[in-house]
């Protein structure tokens, strides 16, 4: 199924809107698919299909207010979100879904809580975006900018130069830190960081899927030697946390 391409997007340039479906999809998914087997006698299998695509409809009313403080949508999502957690270690209890299946389903489910509360507080919610000639040149109309097709590469702003080739990225990542500057990438890195306190790599992936982890080690390691994020511990211990 996710080789099919769904052109159709509701939430805009609302990149954590976005994931934060996909993810609720995915879940959604797996909640059929667990309860497959139980007949519809059952109230909590039934319960919890149900609460599962009302999900669904929860997170599309939040498509314009991923950042709406004391948004009532918001709130009534995380709650749906609470409720299927507990509806999933009811089933396990009664011997309807493994311990194995339950823990996976209960940890996707709080990290995509979770996932919430960060995007509400950084810069992953945009809704639109504006570029610096919009707002400073007022003379004439923003130059068009040049269409740029670059492979596997996320965000725009970190793209290659037409002149540079996608191989010299990292390297022109690496002499971005150099000289003090933030990608787009480390930006994102750095929001997590400021709201979740010290957290492993690991927690930072999970609050940003667009990104390999490969990825994020490699923007971690600039940070950390830009003096702008510290590391404690080693390999899967490695911990990290904003420097103030």
């Amino acid at each position: 199924m996710d080789g099919h391409t769904v052109r159709t997007n509701p939430f805009g340039e609302n990149r954590a809107g976005d994931r934060a479906y996909r993810r609720a999809e995915r879940i959604a998914s797996a909640i059929h698919l667990l309860t497959n087997h139980i007949g519809s006698d059952e109230p909590v299998s039934s319960a919890i299909r149900s609460g599962a695509v009302d999900l669904l409809q929860q997170m599309l009313l939040l498509r314009d207010e991923m950042r709406a403080p004391q948004s009532s949508f918001l709130m009534a999502a995380q709650a749906r979100i609470r409720q299927l957690i507990s509806l999933v270690r009811i089933l396990t209890v009664s011997g309807y879904i493994s311990m194995q299946n339950a823990t996976t389903m209960v940890e996707a489910l709080d990290e995509l809580g979770n996932f919430m509360s960060v995007a509400q507080r950084s810069m992953l919610s945009e809704s639109f975006s504006v570029s610096r000639d919009d707002l400073l040149d007022v003379r004439t109309s923003a130059p068009a900018r040049a269409v740029r097709i670059v492979k596997d590469i996320k965000d725009t702003a970190d793209a290659a130069p037409l002149n540079q080739s996608v191989s010299d990225v990292s390297e022109s990542d690496n002499s971005a830190f150099r000289k003090g500057q933030i990608t787009v990438r480390a930006q994102s890195i750095l929001d997590i960081l400021q709201s979740g306190g010290v957290m492993a790599i690991k927690d930072i992936c999970s609050n940003l899927p667009e990104y390999s982890e490969k990825m994020i080690q490699r923007e971690l390691l600039g940070l950390v030697e830009g003096g702008k994020v510290k590391k404690t511990g080693l390999k899967r211990w490695s911990r990290y946390t904003i420097v103030q």
